[in-house]
């Protein structure tokens, strides 16, 4: 893990990400569904750009710790990774469509949440807050010059 690289960007992006079957259906009951579901989604992650770190597969639900480059939504990935998978499990498994009679693998809704090595949102405040001030001074003096404004006496404002 650690930071990655960009032709514009130096990131860290995890994501801690759960969804479930449609209806909470209990569709993968065995080994080799669930192992199946998991190769795609890493097969998938990775032809995207994204690395899944760990991926956990349930009878109704998938948990993934994920990093995804900052050009692609979560949205997005969540549903190229949904989409991939469902697509390639109904054509592995065609029971499945006795068991989810909607043609739907996943729910539409999921669970996100980021994640950080030891950084916590107060230390993200603490670092804005004493540094959101600093530095700026000369900075803006070069940006933004005071400028003194002289009227000219030959000019007749324009009214409004």
């Amino acid at each position: 893990m650690g930071f990655h690289r960009s032709s514009h960007s130096v990131f860290e992006c995890q994501y801690h990400i759960v969804w479930s079957t449609k209806y909470r259906k209990r569709v993968m009951t065995l080994a080799h569904e669930k192992e199946y579901c998991e190769q795609l989604l890493r097969r998938t992650a990775v032809e995207y750009g994204m690395n899944i770190i760990s991926v956990e597969v349930d009878e109704d639900h998938v948990h993934i710790y994920i990093e995804i480059p900052p050009q692609r939504s979560v949205g997005e990935a969540v549903r190229i990774l949904k989409s991939v998978s469902a697509r390639f499990m109904f054509k592995r498994f065609d029971y499945f469509k006795r068991k989810l009679w909607s043609g739907k693998l996943w729910g539409a809704s999921y669970f996100v949440r980021t994640v950080g090595e030891g950084v916590t949102a107060a230390m993200v405040r603490r670092y804005i807050e004493e540094h959101a001030d600093k530095g700026l001074e000369s900075a803006q003096g070069e940006l933004f010059p005071k400028v003194e404004v002289k009227s000219n006496p030959r000019k007749v404002p324009r009214s409004p």
